[in-house]
């Protein structure tokens, strides 16, 4: 063999190997725009980004008065889940396995009826749907097999995460300056969380004092519409709504204020929507 050859061989070997380890690390379709490279889906509205990457981590990022992006470090995440069921009634959140992802639709800057589908630790495998509806962002899904996982019940979730809008700002405030911790206390109280249940009532829920978010006086029955506003929103507002068959609950890590940072999971209910058609709408006003 000649040396040109070997050399042509072998470098058609790395190509082949590399080629082989990329499709072995599946994942969603890229957009190929500079600006969104790395994203399988993204909707550009007036009032909010919203960003699907090609690993499926979800984000929605408010836009303030001038129409720019309030910023990554206010940004509400999604994420797609199964949740397991413990015996003692203990939730366990396996988490998306990005190699798994797949979807035969190409990545999009105008998502209608979009799907894709993967695995989570265990192979539970799911399937997801995403599509812009009137201005906000249609989300659901449902279990497809549980994969290893049949020991326990298994349901397919979608999870927001709305982050501590202020930071550490709050403390440093109370540590510094009496006149401003007084002046935070007093811009707090402007934030508002509101929830609707779904038996059509309403309540206001506290975000200053420290709180279990799971709890009943929150949750009631389940949730069917949530809005929270915080001043560092630039009087944006988020809106959640579950359809028809479908709920929303508040959780936290440990019992302490709201505007600290927070959960919301959407879940279906399977039993009465086999056909997967609810879902949670996301929107930015």
């Amino acid at each position: 063999m000649s040396v040109s050859n070997f050399k042509v061989g072998f470098f058609t070997a790395i190509i082949i190997s590399l080629a082989g380890e990329f499709t072995a690390k599946a994942q969603l379709p890229s957009l190929d725009d500079r600006k969104w490279v790395g994203n399988f889906v993204v909707f550009d509205s007036r009032n909010f980004e919203f960003t699907l990457t090609s690993q499926g981590k979800g984000k929605i990022c408010a836009k303030g008065k001038k129409d720019v992006p309030i910023g990554d470090r206010l940004a509400v995440t999604l994420e797609f889940l199964v949740q397991e069921t413990q015996p003692d009634g203990k939730i366990i959140t396996k988490a998306i396995r990005p190699d798994s992802l797949e979807s035969s639709q190409p990545a999009s800057l105008k998502p209608k009826d979009i799907t894709f589908r993967g695995k989570v630790i265990g192979d539970a495998e799911f399937e997801a749907y995403i599509t812009e509806d009137r201005g906000a962002i249609s989300v659901g899904g449902k279990l497809l097999n549980p994969g290893t996982l049949t020991k326990n019940p298994l349901r397919f979730a979608i999870r927001a995460n709305f982050p501590n809008p202020y930071g550490d700002a709050k403390g440093k405030a109370a540590e510094n300056d009496k006149a401003a911790a007084k002046k935070m206390a007093k811009t707090m109280q402007k934030d508002r969380l509101q929830v609707k249940w779904i038996d059509a009532k309403s309540t206001k829920v506290d975000l200053i004092k420290p709180v279990d978010a799971s709890n009943k006086e929150i949750n009631g029955p389940g949730i069917a519409a949530f809005s929270v506003e915080f001043s560092t929103y630039q009087d944006k507002k988020y809106i959640l709504i579950a359809s028809e068959n479908s709920s929303m609950g508040l959780s936290n890590t440990t019992p302490k204020p709201l505007c600290e940072g927070f959960a919301v999971t959407w879940l279906a209910d399977p039993v009465k929507d086999p056909s997967a058609k609810s879902r949670l709408s996301v929107d930015v006003k």
